[in-house]
């Protein structure tokens, strides 16, 4: 049986792109995905159930995907059950699938609890650049009255809360990760390694995918930037950079 993949890095980091391209190799990201908006033109790829019961999971314990709060939400009998229920329903289809959410760094171990053998994408991007480009999608979403979220305010409210965010979703996602050989982890500012992720995956997993076209990738993926952001409290650059050592000695130096 075809194990699941799961991709997971912080919003803004370059997931639904990836998410596009095995969509487009021949992975199925599930039966009704979040659609297009301005910060994402070509979709989303998330399953829109799978996002509902994450948040019905923070919304239990007082949260939302925008709490930069430690520690992890823990055991939840309530999401596991439906995990595990959708996993199964998943494999039945006998169609390689993956599933695609930031908040699976918060419940990366939950569908391995489901799926031991699942495979792992950890997809992450500059600090800055993730942050930066979360702060202009809320912007646009502020603005527009047609879906204003006032908890929106809490990203001008709430000094570095990009940055809380961004280090508090890689923590998780680092303690739950399992064995080396079950992770591929990919820079957003490499764009060759998304473009043969396929192959990628057929060769060192034996998922059945199909070759993918580069054209198809979002043209603003890849290159190095020279973003910057402020940052009030000096305490947690360090820990973006110890964040971003770890990310980064999880890709082989070969590559």
């Amino acid at each position: 049986m075809t194990p699941p993949v799961l991709i997971a890095g912080f919003h803004r980091s370059g997931t639904s792109a990836v998410a596009r391209a095995l969509h487009t190799a021949g992975l199925h990201l599930g039966d009704e995905l979040l659609g297009a908006e301005p910060a994402n033109p070509y979709g989303h790829f998330e399953d829109v159930q799978v996002i509902a019961a994450h948040d019905d999971a923070l919304r239990r314990v007082g949260l939302t995907w925008k709490s930069p709060t430690d520690p992890q939400p823990g055991a939840d009998d309530e999401l596991r059950s439906w995990i595990h229920a959708h996993v199964r329903r998943r494999a039945r289809s006998g169609r390689p699938w993956a599933i695609k959410d930031p908040r699976l760094c918060l419940f990366l171990d939950h569908w391995l609890d489901a799926s031991p053998t699942a495979k792992v994408i950890v997809v992450f991007r500059r600090p800055a650049d993730a942050i930066a480009s979360l702060h202009r999608r809320h912007v646009r979403r502020f603005v527009d009255t047609r879906g204003i979220d006032p908890s929106d305010r809490a990203f001008w409210e709430t000094p570095d809360l990009g940055v809380r965010l961004w280090i508090h979703y890689h923590e998780q996602l680092l303690t739950q990760l399992p064995s080396a050989d079950q992770v591929i982890a990919l820079n957003f500012a490499h764009r060759a390694s998304i473009e043969n992720l396929p192959a990628t995956l057929s060769q060192q997993w034996d998922i059945p995918v199909t070759t993918m076209d580069p054209v198809l990738l979002d043209p603003m993926l890849g290159g190095e930037t020279t973003t910057s952001i402020e940052v009030r409290d000096p305490l947690l650059i360090p820990r973006t950079r110890h964040i971003w050592d770890q990310l980064s000695a999880l890709i082989p130096k070969e590559m």
